[in-house]
């Protein structure tokens, strides 16, 4: 069943057509993911799907009373208020509910005729329903729980004081929260750390929502979609099943056309030496062949778009060591962000830094950079050691220069594999042809800002490359270019990143941050480490659950091994303690009559008794309960009674 249709949409942004002629259908249980290289229309796509943009041309066609759910790239949120209330009224119609119930429950205290009493519960009960649907009265422990797994700790924050990356998870929280039919994600993932993400994967799986994404993170699409949809040359291709699919898929395809067009050229090949010899006559079967022709050159394709690649310049050679940390430890304001380790980088080593936001990747960072120094400890650095370094920030672009002034900062070449080579060359390689070499920094996307300063980086020639969540908002063809050209360095990288595909594919080693202070050097990929911390948190669950069974069972044991041979009497305490019981029950039962009888009062749900109505609802859910333990333990001391009574 479709879910949410777009027919023959067309986008135009300046002389630029971005979408020409796109359809594309949502169906009940698609997870779908969008891929194409940055600028070619895919969040304009998901904001045409969200209805946040209206297309030039086209059809966008919505099922009934479909609830969407749309995280922007820059999400949306109230400023003024706490993190924990911005949650909570995420979910659509909740407020516009709760205000009708007050209305009921105002009108109800008035004490009104016996049959507008009838429609008032009637319209009570409907609305109690509709509340239930979008959380009930109590959905705080879902927010809290929510922001908890997603690593937003401060829910009394303002939304407007917070970074982005924590206004991201808020807006995710909000989201998931408000449980709609099908989710809109731009760059979900962002700013999440591995094991997050992971979370997060689980979480959509097993809620099962349909969904349309755009993310580079590859093993989130490899894990979650069902149908990849690719954006190519303004045309989109529609694969089944996730990212390793898409690649085969992608593959064949790919060759299939080639194998097309090589028949193609070899046919109008022919055909051009034919129409270049003049046919005496033109005859039908001739004119025939002449349009054939045409149609041959007619059919050429779209020129392909160009393929990223890219070699890193060379930098001073290094020597038998780069770096080595012994018994570094550091700390700030009393709290411990890096206890007591050691660490060794040689040439040729590439180190992935992982852990939650706040662990100390970028503490980490600062002291093998020289700019922290270590509390205890010692960090060496190698002489022949040039780094060249991207922080998180993107701080050393100037979005008043132009892309080749930014790169080239005064020199005309670059040593590319022992040859100079013009800078305007070399930034061809980054997908910056002609013109776009004069643009202004501060005009571009931010995939293309960050080709710049990857561009720049390896302008600078150093010969251990520092980066600092490198990934972000690099699309798919940068990402495969970036692991193709630090596999081929000769050099050695220090890499903080949250992207596992990318660290499963360039890490040689990999330190992880817990966040407690604790530093793990982890031999191997990203993925095997995550796997072994999985399995280490369950088997200490495991381990907890059985010393406590174990515990438990000594307990029993202990007592059985301590129980006299006779009957064990009540002691006074006890007798005293069975002979209130009965009153006790009765008390309890009572209360629980009254409680009701409130509940049923409308004067309960006048403007200003809400507190009463609180401590009533309140009440109800313990009391049975209460009863329930009082009657248990009657049964218990009577029993112990009728023994003693018996031996």
């Amino acid at each position: 069943m479709a879910l949410l249709t777009l027919k023959d949409i067309h986008v135009t942004l300046g002389d630029r057509h971005l979408l020409q002629g796109v359809s594309l259908v949502v169906g009940d249980g698609d997870r779908i993911g969008l891929l194409g290289a940055n600028g070619c229309g895919k969040s304009t796509l998901l904001r045409i799907l969200a209805g946040d943009l209206v297309a030039d041309a086209g059809e966008r066609a919505v099922r009934r009373d479909l609830r969407l759910g749309w995280l922007p790239q820059e999400p949306r949120l109230p400023t003024d208020q706490a993190v924990a209330t911005a949650v909570v009224q995420g979910i659509a119609g909740r407020a516009e509910v709760l205000a009708a119930l007050a209305r009921v429950h105002d009108a109800l205290a008035r004490d009104p005729e016996p049959g507008r009493l009838e429609r008032l519960l009637r319209e009570q009960q409907q609305l109690d329903e509709r509340l239930e649907h979008l959380g009930g009265h109590d959905v705080d422990h879902r927010a809290a729980s929510l922001l908890s797994a997603l690593g937003m700790d401060r829910a009394e924050a303002r939304c407007g004081d917070l970074s982005g990356g924590e206004k991201r998870r808020v807006a995710l929280a909000r989201l998931l929260l408000a449980e709609p039919d099908l989710l809109l994600l731009d760059e979900p993932t962002n700013h999440l750390d591995a094991q997050v993400t992971d979370w997060l994967e689980t979480f959509l799986l097993d809620r099962g929502t349909p969904l349309v994404m755009v993310t580079h993170d590859r093993y989130f699409l490899d894990r979650l979609c069902t149908r990849i949809v690719e954006f190519d040359q303004g045309r989109l291709f529609d694969y089944e099943g996730g990212y390793r699919s898409y690649l085969v898929e992608r593959a064949a395809r790919l060759e299939q056309e080639a194998r097309a067009e090589s028949a193609r050229l070899n046919t109008l090949r022919r055909e051009t030496e034919w129409v270049k010899r003049g046919p005496p006559a033109r005859t039908t079967k001739a004119k025939a062949r002449i349009d054939r022709h045409a149609a041959l050159l007619a059919a050429a394709p779209p020129p392909s778009a160009a393929e990223l690649e890219f070699a890193i310049p060379d930098g001073p050679r290094l020597g038998d060591f780069v770096l080595r940390l012994r018994g570094v430890g550091k700390a700030f304001a009393g709290r411990t962000i890096l206890r007591p380790f050691d660490l060794e980088l040689g040439p040729g080593q590439r180190l992935g830094i992982v852990g939650r936001n706040g662990a100390g990747k970028t503490t980490l960072l600062k002291l093998c950079l020289g700019e922290l120094a270590p509390d205890q400890g010692s960090v060496a650095v190698a002489p022949t050691v040039r780094f060249a370094t991207i922080d998180q920030a993107r701080s050393t672009l100037s979005p008043d220069k132009t892309v080749l002034e930014e790169v080239a900062n005064g020199n005309d070449y670059v040593v590319v594999a022992g040859r100079g080579v013009r800078v305007e060359t070399f930034l061809e390689q980054f997908l910056f042809p002609g013109a776009m070499k004069h643009a202004r920094v501060g005009a571009l996307s931010g995939g293309e800002r960050n080709r710049v300063l990857l561009a720049k980086l390896l302008c600078a020639g150093g010969n251990v490359l520092v980066l600092d969540e490198p990934t972000n908002d690099l699309d798919l063809a940068s990402l495969r270019a970036l692991e193709d050209a630090l596999l081929a360095f000769a050099g050695a990288v220090i890499v903080v990143s949250h992207d596992r595909w990318f660290l499963d594919r360039v890490a040689t080693r990999v330190v992880h941050l817990d966040g407690s202070g604790a530093v793990r050097v982890h031999e191997g990929d990203l993925s095997l480490l995550l796997e072994r911390l999985a399995a280490e948190q369950a088997a200490r669950a495991k381990a907890v659950a059985a010393a406590e069974a174990a515990a438990r069972e000594r307990t029993r044991a202990t007592a059985a091994r301590a129980a006299p041979a006779k009957a064990r009497r009540l002691s006074s305490r006890e007798q005293q303690e069975l002979a209130g019981l009965p009153a006790a029950i009765e008390a309890a039962e009572h209360e629980l009559a009254e409680v009701d009888l409130g509940l049923q009062d409308p004067t309960t749900y006048a403007a200003g008794a809400r507190e009463r109505f609180d401590d009533l609802t309140a009440r109800r859910r313990t009391l049975p309960d209460r009863i329930a333990a009082l009657y248990a333990r009657w049964e218990e001391l009577e029993a112990i009674a009728e023994q003693a009574r018996g031996a």
